[in-house]
């Protein structure tokens, strides 16, 4: 299956948004080897958030690796693998946010970035494509679960 979200994307419950949900629309990537996406419609109530703009932008991009790596050879004395290379894919999100309102150079860019080191062979079937499954699944399970929390985590450097 491709990487082909359905817009809108429904955003989770966090205090002080209804109902979240983003457009995006399908924009030129960095490189080949990416895609990417910018926000350019809000629903739900999010009063004072702006769509994607050049300054202040609001946007999704997916890297692959430049060149998959795949298992090597078993070493033929020792019966083992030399070393376990992985594949990294990645995920960013940046969002224009204001430090002070007003001030013309207070404007900067909130960034998650996400790194995801699959270690080359697990993607061959018999193999173990499912815990490569529940990783995923876990992980956005975990964020959409608390969305509030990590939120208040980064507002009040509260961690509990």
């Amino acid at each position: 299956m491709a990487l082909n979200p359905t817009s809108p994307v429904t955003g989770a419950t966090i205090s002080g948004l209804t109902t979240p949900t983003y457009t995006i629309t399908e924009d030129n990537p960095p490189d080949g080897d990416s895609r990417k996406w910018v926000i350019t419609a809000l629903g739900g109530t999010q009063t004072g958030v702006e769509v994607h703009s050049v300054s202040s932008p609001f946007s999704i991009v997916v890297t692959r690796p430049k060149q998959f790596k795949s298992l090597g050879r078993i070493n033929p004395v020792t019966g083992a693998y030399a070393a376990f290379p992985t594949n990294e894919t990645r995920v960013r999100m940046y969002k224009g946010a204001t430090i002070v309102s007003g001030v013309v150079s207070s404007e900067t860019t909130a960034v998650f970035d996400a790194r995801f080191r699959i270690p080359a062979g697990t993607d061959l079937s018999g193999n173990d494509v499912e815990d490569i499954k529940a990783l995923y699944s876990l992980l956005g399970g975990f964020l959409w679960a608390n969305a509030q929390g990590m939120y208040d985590l980064a507002t009040t450097g509260m961690l509990k």
